[in-house]
């Protein structure tokens, strides 16, 4: 059973991913009361996409145009389950917010914003088209042998990334600008799987291309 935490939109893509795969599922609330209890039932965790981390736990700060926007109650309930399928080595997969709550969680911050400081643009072109670019996947990495293949076309649909990686975690691919795509255990020696993708495998129009199908059932293979 894997678990799959919910998210703030288009959650529904994310459980037609999962069935479309023949995935049996539990949907993980933190507004719900029994959230813990239910999550320790499975055995693989999916976090999604959503809104911003709250900066402070990454030793950032909020500024005044997004004050108020965070969900504080979110980020502590996800690093509770973090916590938990680390010390039971039930294996991770982290999607767009869920790449970047991995990172936080082991000490490493993020872009903050990718058009300010970076001065390039991975969010959608508009509310219903999602922007495509290339990523090139380093050798020797989970994602490599996920995939096989040295460069991918990924949808992208963010503003924030992977700045300095947390503490024994490698890069498994970037973008051609140099924004971080991926990431996972740098010694995977006696580990339990563990992958954040910056890109909406969920999102694809085509389930089967390498950088959706084969991520899941990396994923799915993992789990024991």
């Amino acid at each position: 059973m894997i678990g799959i935490t919910v998210c703030e939109n288009n959650f529904d893509l994310y459980l037609q991913w999962l069935e479309h795969f023949n995935a049996k599922y539990a949907i993980i609330d933190y507004r719900e009361n029994d959230a813990l209890d239910k999550f320790r039932s499975v055995s693989g965790l999916i976090l999604s996409g959503g809104i911003d981390i709250y900066p402070e736990l990454y030793n950032d700060w909020e500024n005044r145009v997004d004050k108020g926007k965070y969900d504080t109650n979110r980020d502590g309930f996800e690093y509770k389950l973090i916590e938990h399928a680390l010390k039971y080595e039930i294996p991770i997969l982290g999607i767009c917010r869920g790449c970047q709550l991995l990172n936080v969680y082991f000490n490493g911050s993020l872009i903050y914003d990718i058009p300010t400081i970076r001065k390039v643009e991975h969010s959608k072109i508009d509310k219903n088209t999602m922007r495509i670019h290339n990523i090139n996947v380093l050798k020797n990495t989970i994602l490599y042998s996920c995939v096989n293949k040295e460069t991918g076309i990924v949808n992208s649909s963010h503003h924030q990334s992977v700045d300095r990686l947390g503490e024994g975690l490698m890069i498994s691919s970037k973008a051609d600008d140099g924004i971080i795509e991926s990431i996972e255990y740098a010694d995977k020696r006696n580990k339990s799987f563990l992958m954040g993708i910056q890109w909406h495998p969920e999102r694809f129009t085509n389930y089967n291309d390498e950088f959706s199908k084969n991520i899941y059932h990396a994923f799915e293979n993992s789990i024991k």
